[in-house]
Parts: structure tokens; sequence; C-alpha cells
């Protein structure tokens, strides 16, 4: 939350800048609640989703997550696919703020896991579908074209799970070049 130390001594000095002062900064404080930022730096790590629970059909996956935290809006939602229960490349689903995911993913046997996280903060524990993660197999004939290499999500790299939109505050990849 953005504060302004010297407010106390504002006020007796001048009541009137006192009074805009802390309409201003009581206004960017409203904003970062709403969106889930803190315009003075990090917000805490929201709390581990409750469950997951994935089934699959004629190779579509539907995810429902359970989250019964204390959440503000401006939650985010994260699942992520792999073919390996230790998530080394991950596939990155973005679910925005629902926390329903259906998606086409083929005959594939994948495993799953999902996470949340504000655009201001660190994500949560990620949480496997079961415990061990238990794999689950798309079925049906579609196998789709091959998976390509997963390439991260926000600021982290391919190989680097459970990150949302990611743990540092820029990448260090450089600047994307839009064309």
């Amino acid at each position: 939350m953005l504060k302004i130390g010297q407010l106390a001594q504002i006020k007796s000095e001048s009541p009137y800048t006192y009074e805009a002062l802390t309409q201003l900064v009581n206004g960017v404080n409203a904003v970062g609640l709403a969106t889930g930022i803190d315009p003075s730096g990090s917000i805490d790590t929201p709390a581990p989703i409750g469950s997951l629970k994935v089934l699959a059909a004629d190779g579509i996956f539907d995810l429902a997550i359970t989250d019964h935290s204390a959440v503000r809006r401006g939650i985010f939602y994260f699942a992520e696919s792999d073919t390996t229960p230790a998530f080394n490349r991950p596939y990155v689903h973005f679910l925005g703020s629902s926390r329903n995911l259906r998606v086409a993913m083929g005959n594939l046997t994948l495993y799953w896991r999902a996470y949340s996280q504000y655009l201001g903060s660190d994500p949560s524990a990620p949480v496997t579908f079961g415990t061990p993660a238990t794999p689950v197999s798309g079925g049906g004939t579609s196998t789709g074209p091959t998976l390509q290499a997963s390439q991260g999500s926000g600021t982290a790299a391919g190989g680097e799970g459970g990150s949302g939109f990611g743990r540092a505050t820029r990448s260090n990849a450089g600047p994307v070049v839009l064309r």
C-alpha cells in the first residue's frame, strides 16, 4: 500500500495539501486493491487453491479448480499440463479469473496442476490432480500434432513451471519486438 510518511507534518502545516494527498493516496490504494497490484511493491502470495478436478473424454480435458480461500478482485488462475509428473516442461493454460477450463489436447496422457496469482504477487504453490500426481488419459482417436516445446509464461522460461505471470518483474530474454 502506498504511504506518505510526512502526512502528519503536512496536516499541521497545510491542511488543504494534506487533504489532497490523502485523497490521492486513497485513490491509488483503491486501484491497487481492485487490480491486485501494490503500488509500492509486491503483494502477498495467494493461498494455494483447494483442489483440482480433471475429467477427460474424446481428447477433451475438463478442469475445475476449487478455491475456498479469501481472494480479492484481480486473482488469476493457471493450469499446467505435462507428460511427466515432475512438470519439467509444462504447458501453461491461462484461465484468467475463471476456475474452469475445457481444452482439446487429443488422446494424450497428461498430468495436471493448478495455482493462482495476483498480477503483483508471486504464484501460489501448485496443487496437482491427485496425490501423488495422477495421469489422465484424453481418450478418443484424435492425437493432434506433436506437442511443441513449452515456451513458458510471463517472464519465466519454458522449463519454469508454476510461474504464472513470472516471479521476476522483467524477462532476461530482452525486449519483445512486434512486427
